[in-house]
């Protein structure tokens, strides 16, 4: 009988034993806020670049600074979308509503505009070449979490508002302008987001 108890609980040990240890060398999950910090970083040390060279080069003005601001706080509130807690991601939903409402202001504060002599697709390839950074960010913080697509959706307007923010400095176009290779390239990048974050194997199935 002794024997018999041995064969029959030595595999169960041995398997608790190799669970045990596979835990041990999982990597411990960071704190989603630090995975925000990472995402919004990225976006605020971008806007501040842009906006120091739009200053030293005398392209950005006092008026200006709402759209600005309100295009700042979307990327933010993309960020910290991308990795809060379902339960409380109030960030999210502030996102998806202040996206469109940035895109309708960016548009009728322009008006006619400045003529440019530089072809319009160059501000559709520089807002989404700047925004592949943010992106790359968004994307890994979403693989942290359960996919859901309001979460996806929000950080990829929080990463195209990067773009948009390059737009309002570098930019003095007129509002049609502004909705097809600036708002245009804008839903390019969250669309994008969604898609390839929904592809990409998630590494956790945290709320």
């Amino acid at each position: 009988m002794n024997g018999f108890g041995k064969d029959e609980t030595a595999p169960v040990a041995r398997a608790r034993a190799a669970a045990l240890a596979e835990l041990r060398r999982a990597p411990v999950a960071a704190p989603w806020t630090r995975q925000a910090a990472r995402v919004v970083g990225a976006s605020v040390i971008l806007c501040a670049l842009a906006a120091g060279v739009a200053v030293a080069a005398s392209l950005v003005t006092f008026a200006q600074a709402p759209f600005l601001a309100a295009l700042l706080v979307v990327a933010v509130l993309g960020g910290v979308g991308a990795v809060a807690p379902r339960g409380r991601n109030l960030a999210v939903v502030v996102a998806l509503a202040g996206a469109p409402i940035a895109m309708v202001m960016i548009a009728w504060a322009r008006g006619a505009g400045v003529p440019s002599s530089t072809p319009a697709w160059v501000c559709s390839v520089s807002h989404v070449g700047l925004d592949l950074i943010p992106l790359a960010f968004a994307l890994a913080a979403l693989r942290q979490s359960a996919w859901t697509w309001p979460r996806a959706l929000a950080a990829g307007l929080g990463a195209g508002a990067v773009g948009a923010f390059l737009g309002e400095l570098a930019c003095h176009q007129g509002a049609r302008h502004v909705l097809v290779h600036h708002v245009g390239a804008w839903l390019f990048v969250a669309l994008a987001c969604v898609a390839i974050s929904r592809a990409l194997p998630s590494r956790s199935f945290a709320p």
